[in-house]
């Protein structure tokens, strides 16, 4: 006896839905268990999104009448950071410091930012160097997310970053090794070296003598590297920038303890110096 046509499909139906069922059953579980092995909270895939885009907008630039630039060094080819440094801009007091921060410094993830970051690569650590946070991510958001580590690190609110190719930065700075202070025995290899303007760079500075001059620079600079702030914001700096006097401008590294295979912030001593160039 033949089955009519809506018996037939009932039953074709009915076959469909368990096997969907089946399907998102088994995709749940998946989700679980991948959610219990990185030891994450038990919520919905579509409440875990918005907190990458929460994160991302952190990097968006700032106009600060003390501003916080990180300046990465990067390997052109590569993109590899080689050295990374802090500049503190007072503009009320035009006092500008530049913080060696070493990329061999040892760093901790928050629990947050590293259930965040395990998102975009499981294998990432919970502990390691800031030199090797390019091998994890992704180009596109290394260097937004190495603000948000700097910004754990030391305690601090970065206004904005620049990018900086290696060939661009040896035009400007330099390595210099810091000579033990009088009576204070201290080993050199203790001493971490800090980035200083070189002689060619403050030769030139001194050519330096209109905004237009000034502009011209900048505008030249920006062609070559990459920033979150835009070359037009960035002119908000410029007068503060040619007041500056010579005398004004500071170099150290930030304070930690150094040795052959690591840079150990010291957190007390970090957020005192810190604080003394942000005027708090």
């Amino acid at each position: 006896m033949k089955k009519g046509a809506g018996k037939i499909f009932a039953i074709g139906f009915l076959k469909s839905l368990l096997f969907f069922v089946l399907l998102t059953t088994i995709s749940v579980a998946s989700y679980k268990l991948v959610m219990h092995f990185y030891g994450m909270e038990d919520i919905k895939v579509i409440e875990t999104i918005p907190s990458v885009k929460k994160h991302t907008a952190i990097t968006e630039a700032r106009i600060d009448d003390v501003s916080k630039q990180l300046i990465f060094c990067v390997d052109e080819d590569t993109g590899d950071i080689k050295k990374l440094i802090l500049e503190i801009f007072d503009c009320e007091n035009v006092m500008l410091y530049y913080i060696t921060i070493p990329i061999k410094t040892q760093l901790t993830l928050s629990e947050s930012l590293h259930r965040e970051l395990v998102l975009i690569k499981p294998s990432i650590p919970g502990f390691l160097k800031l030199s090797a946070i390019t091998g994890y991510l992704p180009k596109e958001t290394v260097y937004d997310y190495g603000v948000l580590m700097i910004e754990e690190l030391l305690n601090i609110q970065i206004s904005y970053y620049t990018v900086v190719p290696q060939s661009i930065y040896d035009t400007v700075f330099e390595t210099e090794i810091i000579k033990p202070k009088a009576n204070i025995r201290q080993s050199l290899e203790k001493l971490f070296p800090r980035e200083v303007f070189s002689n060619e760079f403050l030769e030139y500075l001194h050519t330096i003598k209109t905004e237009t001059q000034l502009s011209n620079y900048i505008e030249e600079l920006y062609a070559k590297i990459k920033s979150n702030l835009s070359f037009e914001d960035k002119l908000n700096y410029m007068d503060s920038y040619l007041t500056t006097p010579g005398k004004n401008i500071v170099f150290e590294v930030i304070a930690g303890e150094n040795s052959n295979s690591a840079y150990t912030i010291n957190e007390l001593s970090a957020t005192k110096q810190l604080r003394t160039f942000l005027g708090e």
